[in-house]
């Protein structure tokens, strides 16, 4: 990407991903966007989110392999360590730490349960393959 993606945001999901294991989440669920890479969805694969900023967020190839681009599985303490460790990368893409530990604050109870959920949901789903 031209830029990177750093900060919470809500995914518009595609037709695909409104009957995947993504519609678990709330429609209102910001979640976690970290990188300044974008993957192109694989041959055979179906694109099942975007974002403002990232036409590739989600993809599924039939119901065993789920590829994310953004952080589902990120909690507080997570994101903490991620704040202190990626401190360079934050400050020259001019993103405060600050407003990144507030957005986690005010989103990780969600985050959480759209975590549990969708991983849930796709565990459930590769259970029944066997």
């Amino acid at each position: 990407m031209e830029h990177k993606e750093i900060g919470f945001g809500l995914l518009q999901l595609s037709e695909s991903g409104y009957s995947s294991v993504l519609s678990a989440m709330a429609a209102d669920t910001e979640v976690l966007h970290w990188h300044g890479d974008m993957f192109g969805i694989p041959v055979g694969a179906t694109s099942l989110a975007i974002s403002a900023s990232c036409p590739h967020q989600a993809f599924a190839v039939d119901r065993y392999a789920l590829g994310l681009q953004f952080h589902l599985e990120a909690d507080l303490r997570t994101i903490e360590r991620w704040l202190v460790g990626h401190a360079v990368e934050l400050s020259a893409s001019g993103v405060a730490a600050a407003l990144l530990r507030a957005q986690a604050r005010e989103s990780g109870a969600k985050l959480h349960s759209a975590s549990a959920a969708v991983f849930g949901r796709w565990l459930d789903e590769l259970e029944c393959l066997q």
